[in-house]
């Protein structure tokens, strides 16, 4: 079963909660993907399985590892990085890009589902879903394949019984078109499912094989007319219906030229037809049709159901420091609105801060998770007195009687410090303890003194405790997941004691990276638990481990350089909530991290980082855009310095117009208004994962000492 958590909300179950937590609306939306795309390559099915080639034909390969014994459609992620069709075993899917052996995602065959074998895959909602249909009925799943297909139809969208739906195809904007028919009969109508309302209804009676157009405004498919399958096109809701081709052929299979005005199609000769016109066995190809004038060309012959490559670019947000601007300050501003402005478009209202010392990278990791929960940025300054920069930044950021959390005893953040945020009209409530897992137990009662998910670390180095309070704080506001670090393979008394106040039946617990293993197989609890192990041979791996087991498909993720705490403390207090947080060196991208975002490339469509070019040098980008478009030259920089827009080109909309790339976010009891809500949601594994791996923590009566 899926989980997509919005923020500690109600678990995506089936395609009834759709409304409530993917896709809040079907208009594009900030961070969203873009419309526009080019004209790539022309995927057909053949004897050897999937080929691909140009418009013209020419450069014809077949896709390795991709043999389709079915004889699937294959359908293209809506970047154009991925293809989706049969694998050698026609009860399993095979997403796949073009090249490279690792890349490859097996979707199995659902549980208890009818039917005998997939008939056709698309990819849906960005990328984040494969929509399936066994002959009989439709299933839907993340296209990473990291939780099993289950049923899209149910409750009031069940199908009426004897139905028999098919040939799912994928608005960007979020409708789902599919051919609904009585099983086992000729004819079928078109349907769709809206998920921004959830419901289902007939579009267009008398059809089959419904095709949206890549901008999502129209509607391609086929009917019979006088014993042959032409080609009619619609607006997408089925309204305006033109009949397109006529010439004495079977027409199946539209695909629409991502550009537009085109439209690829398989033709059956109808001199050997069977019984029926969808029932031809005489010659096939594939041709290209021109709206414009009608005319057709041939693309390939022996070949059959093509689907067109959309060529869209992706986004890397660089955001960085200039000037006078320090990351922190930065990572707000790309976030927060300023108290008092105008409303900035994808900006949100910050409710609070967190206050790290900018000298102690361990002791600021728990704010990551505090931040977003409370959602306001993480603020650094000297332990001694508040820096110029911080006080700016506060007053840039809260409305006077915010509530500022300081990170840490005395020793971290001075007395000095909690007068000058009291002295700024501010609330000072300090996240004290004797030692780094008494302040990391403080935060985390701070949040929660009943959290759903509890995430472990070892607090001697912050690479884990990073990346594990990413997880934790992917909750979002109000959300109910903390970090707890440990020391080396030891639980310190304020962890052990936060740990026996909670439920095991009733609470997650997670360990990141080996020592925190350790510590919790070695340490008696007062109760018994299980827990999940999630760790790795280095960090990047432990990284890379947690967010398979914890997001499901995400559409952005954060990569941070291993070198600069700085940079991934402040920037992940502020894409938490979006997706997983990686690691990779300065030169080149991270070998385990390019794995991740290549295998997650049909749903990862953004990637953020934070730090200047030290951190992240050209080649290191230029891998990012090969992970997860087509390649790096499909990847648009956008440079945020100091965390501000990026001024629009000569003769383009104004600075003020231009739309923050990631999109906004509001949990329970916000204050935003609804037209400030985002569409795009946080997507993690939640409650319904499988056995925690098998290790039992055992109760303190349980073991000796």
């Amino acid at each position: 079963m899926r989980v997509r958590t919005r923020r500690g909300l109600a678990a995506i179950t089936s395609a009834a909660s759709l409304a409530a937590g993917i896709l809040g609306a079907t208009a594009p939306r900030a961070g969203a993907m873009p419309i526009a795309a080019g004209t790539g390559l022309i995927s057909v099915v053949d004897g050897s399985g999937v080929t691909t080639a140009g418009a013209d034909g020419s450069g014809a390969a077949t896709v390795p590892h991709l043999p389709n014994t079915g004889r699937l459609s294959a359908n293209w992620a809506p970047d154009g990085s991925r293809l989706v069709a049969g694998g050698q075993d026609p009860t399993r899917l095979t997403s796949t890009r073009l090249a490279g052996d690792a890349s490859h995602v097996t979707t199995e065959w659902p549980q208890g589902a009818s039917g005998t074998q997939y008939t056709d895959a698309t990819f849906w909602l960005d990328g984040s879903d494969i929509v399936t249909s066994t002959g009989e009925e439709l299933y839907y799943g993340p296209s990473d394949a990291s939780i099993g297909q289950q049923p899209l139809l149910t409750g009031t969208n069940q199908p009426p019984a004897g139905s028999c739906d098919v040939h799912p195809s994928a608005s960007i904007l979020g409708p789902l078109a599919f051919a609904r028919s009585t099983c086992g009969t000729d004819g079928s109508d078109i349907w769709t499912l809206d998920p921004a309302t959830n419901t289902v209804r007939r579009i267009v009676p008398d059809g089959a094989d419904p095709a949206f157009s890549a901008d999502g405004g129209r509607l391609a498919f086929t009917r019979v007319v006088d014993g042959l399958s032409q080609i009619f096109t619609a607006a997408a809701d089925g309204t305006g219906v033109q009949q397109v081709t006529t010439d004495a052929v079977n027409h199946t299979d539209p695909s629409w030229d991502p550009a537009g005005g085109r439209i690829a199609y398989a033709a059956t000769d109808p001199s050997a037809r069977g019984t029926g016109a969808t029932g031809s066995t005489g010659s096939t190809s594939t041709k290209i049709l021109d709206l414009s004038d009608g005319s057709s060309t041939v693309v390939s012959t022996g070949s059959t159901k093509p689907a067109w490559q959309p060529v869209r670019n992706n986004t890397l947000d660089r955001v960085y420091g200039t000037g006078g601007i320090t990351i922190d300050q930065a990572a707000s501003r790309f976030t927060f609105d300023t108290t008092g402005a105008a409303h900035v478009p994808g900006l949100i209202t910050a409710h609070s801060a967190v206050l790290v010392n900018k000298a102690n990278a361990t002791y600021a990791t728990p704010a990551i998770s505090l931040a977003a929960e409370k959602q306001g940025p993480i603020v650094l300054t000297a332990g001694g007195s508040l820096d110029a920069t911080a006080s700016a930044e506060l007053k840039r950021t809260l409305p006077k009687g915010s509530t500022v959390y300081l990170e840490g005893n005395t020793s971290q953040l001075s007395s000095t410090v909690s007068s000058q945020i009291t002295a700024l009209g501010y609330t000072a409530l300090r996240m004290d303890g004797a030692d780094l897992a008494s302040v990391s137990a403080r935060t985390a009662t701070q949040i929660t003194k009943k959290p759903d998910w509890v995430f472990v670390a070892d607090g001697m180095d912050y690479h884990d405790p990073v990346s594990a309070s990413t997880a934790a704080g992917a909750l979002g506001f109000h959300g109910l997941g903390v970090v707890l670090l440990v020391k080396g393979t030891t639980i310190p008394a304020a962890v052990k004691t936060y740990l026996n106040s909670l439920d095991p039946d009733t609470t997650g617990l997670v360990s990141v990276g080996a020592n925190a293993r350790t510590a919790l197989e070695n340490t008696p609890l007062a109760d018994q638990w299980q827990f999940y192990d999630v760790s790795g041979t280095s960090y990047e791996q432990t990284a890379v481990n947690l967010a398979n087991f914890w997001w499901t498909a995400p559409n952005i993720a954060t990569v941070d350089g291993g070198s600069t705490w700085s940079n991934a403390v402040t920037g992940n207090a502020v894409t938490a909530i979006y997706g997983p947080t990686l690691w990779s060196g300065a030169d080149a991208l991270s070998s385990l991290t390019s794995g991740y975002l290549t295998k997650e490339s049909a749903s990862v469509q953004e990637v953020a980082t934070f730090g200047g070019n030290d951190a992240y040098a050209p080649a290191a980008r230029a891998g990012i855009g090969d992970a997860i478009g087509i390649s790096s030259a499909q990847l648009t920089t956008v440079w945020w310095a100091g965390g501000a827009a990026p001024a629009a080109p000569a003769g383009g909309t104004s600075s003020k117009a231009v739309t923050k790339a990631l999109p906004t976010v509001h949990g329970p009891g916000s204050e935003a208004s609804a037209a400030d809500r985002p569409s795009l949601t946080v997507q993690t594994r939640g409650a319904h994962l499988p056995a925690p791996n098998g290790r039992t923590l055992p109760a303190k009566d349980d073991r000796t000492r």
